[in-house]
Order: structure tokens, then C-alpha cells, then sequence
């Protein structure tokens, strides 16, 4: 193991002049071992506007992090165009279904460390209470695009490959499905490196998995692969490689994208309501989102599709 790979976070900044400075080198993910630094893989941040993307293939839209270069590692201007990827699935009236995938070698290597992160400018500094409350207004900022993915009127599936840690694990927890292929690697690495998960991962985790994994996650910050997420039910299938992951996937976006959007729409708005209500106001609410929908033109013929043995045609009316 070389110099590089034995430098500690807190190595990031070099004592000069009487204060911590930020040296030329940054934090990047070693994949053979927990973390590395190494200035030698900077590279300039590729467009703002393509670093994610959305597009749509007849009812499927595509959600997709798109900075192969930096292993769609995540920074406040990634997550500004995240957030206007959601906006532009949200405002798509044909999309039914929508697939997270990340372009390159990783689904998300977790949060961007490097010094470009305007996150880290206030690592270092001396604390005070304007530095604290700008901190807390960017998490809570950022906190409010994952629940805006999350709170997508339609189902959303993320595609996993390659490194799924960090913030990266908190993003695919807004998602509804997740599908990964088996060399993935997952982690809340945060207790490794002196901080907190707080973009919604310590909400969510424990939703899916149970308090007891949740926890274990959280405080040992080791990474485990796709056999485990699956036994623990954190993600609903594993396939042996990218490519029959994303057929996979898509296949599964096209059953759901046929059936009644009116349908898989209510059904999802209240599975998410139900997490957040008792038992009485879920079902009250349940009745009441049902009743929206009875009758529909999409009901008629999805009876009639099912009693003549076709494929129902349906326009979300």
C-alpha cells in the first residue's frame, strides 16, 4: 500500500500559517481498499446541464447520473440538476414508470469529496453560527430533493451496478423498486469518515431492512454486496451482470407502464401515505383515493381486456 493510501480524512488539509488549508490532493473512492486520496484523477466537472439527465422511451422515462468520471458522485450542483430531472418527469404527462441509472462503471460512488464540493468550503474553518445555519439550510435543501423523487406520482425503479454508497444509497432508498446487479457494493461509509448520513438514508433504511439492520449499516460504515442487500431486502432482485440488469428492469417498467396508470398511480399514493398516517386515517384515505377512480374508462376496459384475453389499451382517463 502506497503513501496515498494511508492519508486520513482529516489529511485533506494541511496546518499552514496558523490554519487548516486544503492541500492539492482529494478524497476519491479506492475500490480495493476503503478510501484513497489522489490529485492525479481530478478532472474538470462535465457540464452542469448534462450531469443529469432525462429523456423518455413511449411510457418509461429515464432518470440518469450522468458524471461517469467522478463515479456520479454527488455535489449541491449534481443535485440541482437532479432536481430539475425530477421536475421534468413530473411534468411529463405520458411517462408511467421511471428508471434511476447511473452512466459508467458505478451507480453512485456516495457524496463528492473533493475540494469543488461547496459542501467541504466550510470544513477546516472556524465554526461559527452562520456557517452552521447555512450548512443546515443545504441539507435541508437537499433533504427536500430526495422527497421530491420519492414523492414521484408514479413508481420509480433504480437500476444498481458497480458502487452504491453514501448518498448514493440514499438516493436509490427514494426509489420504490431497486434492482442491482451482483457485483454491487453498498454502505453508509459516514461513521468511517466523522459525519452523519442526512439526506434521509437514516429515515428511510429502516423502513425497508428493520431497525436492527438499519442500525448495523449505519454505525459499522462496512460495505456489503448484493447477496446480502437481497437477503435483507434491500433490493427486490440481483442479476449477474449490467446488461441483463437493465433488460431486466425495463421489462419490468413495460408490465408496469401497461397496466392502468389510474391504477398504479392511487395504489402507490397510498402506500406512501400509509407510512406516514395510522392505521384508521390510511384506511380512510385508501377509500377515499379508490372512490377517485371508480368508474374510469380505464377500468372498462381493463375488465374487458381481462374477460376477452388481451392486452388492455389505456389512456389514464
Amino acid at each position: 500500500m502506497d503513501s496515498s493510501s494511508r492519508i486520513g480524512v482529516r489529511d485533506k488539509f494541511r496546518w499552514n500559517d496558523g490554519e487548516w488549508r486544503f492541500v492539492t490532493f482529494y478524497e476519491t473512492i479506492n475500490f480495493n481498499s476503503q478510501f484513497s486520496f489522489s490529485g492525479e484523477d481530478y478532472m474538470a466537472p462535465t457540464e452542469a446541464g448534462n450531469l443529469v439527465t432525462y429523456h423518455r422511451e413511449e411510457f418509461i422515462g429515464f432518470i440518469t447520473l450522468n458524471r461517469a468520471e467522478k463515479r456520479n458522485a454527488l455535489n449541491p450542483i449534481v443535485w440541482n440538476a437532479l432536481d430539475r430531472a425530477i421536475e421534468q418527469a413530473e411534468q411529463d404527462r405520458e411517462v408511467r414508470v421511471v428508471l434511476l441509472v447511473g452512466a459508467g462503471k458505478s451507480f453512485c460512488a456516495g457524496l463528492d469529496l473533493s475540494p469543488e464540493n461547496e459542501l467541504f468550503s466550510v470544513v477546516g474553518q472556524v465554526p461559527d453560527a452562520a456557517q452552521k445555519v447555512w450548512f443546515f439550510k443545504e441539507v435541508r435543501r437537499i433533504q427536500d430533493i430526495h422527497t421530491r423523487l420519492e414523492r414521484l406520482s408514479i413508481p420509480t425503479i433504480a437500476l444498481i451496478h458497480g458502487h452504491c454508497l453514501g448518498a448514493g444509497l440514499e438516493l436509490v432508498l427514494c426509489c420504490d423498486i431497486r434492482l442491482c446487479t451482483q457485483d454491487t457494493l453498498f454502505a453508509f461509509p459516514e461513521a468511517k469518515l466523522g459525519f452523519i448520513t442526512d439526506v434521509g438514508g437514516l429515515q428511510r433504511l429502516p423502513r425497508v431492512v428493520g431497525k436492527g439492520h438499519a442500525r448495523e449499516i449505519a454505525f459499522r460504515g462496512h460495505r456489503f454486496d448484493a447477496r446480502r442487500a437481497q437477503a435483507i431486502q434491500l433490493v427486490n432482485d440481483v442479476f449477474p451482470d449490467r446488461d441483463t440488469l437493465e433488460i431486466k428492469g425495463k421489462e419490468m417498467a413495460e408490465e408496469i407502464a401497461g397496466n392502468p396508470p389510474l391504477a398504479v398511480q392511487g395504489a402507490k399514493e397510498v402506500l406512501c401515505f400509509d407510512e406516514e398516517a395510522s392505521l384508521e386515517e390510511s384506511l380512510a384515505y385508501n377509500a377515499a383515493r379508490s372512490s377517485m377512480i371508480v368508474p374510469s374508462q380505464d377500468l372498462m376496459e381493463a375488465v374487458a381486456a381481462y374477460m376477452q384475453k388481451r392486452k388492455g389499451t389505456f389512456k389514464g382517463a
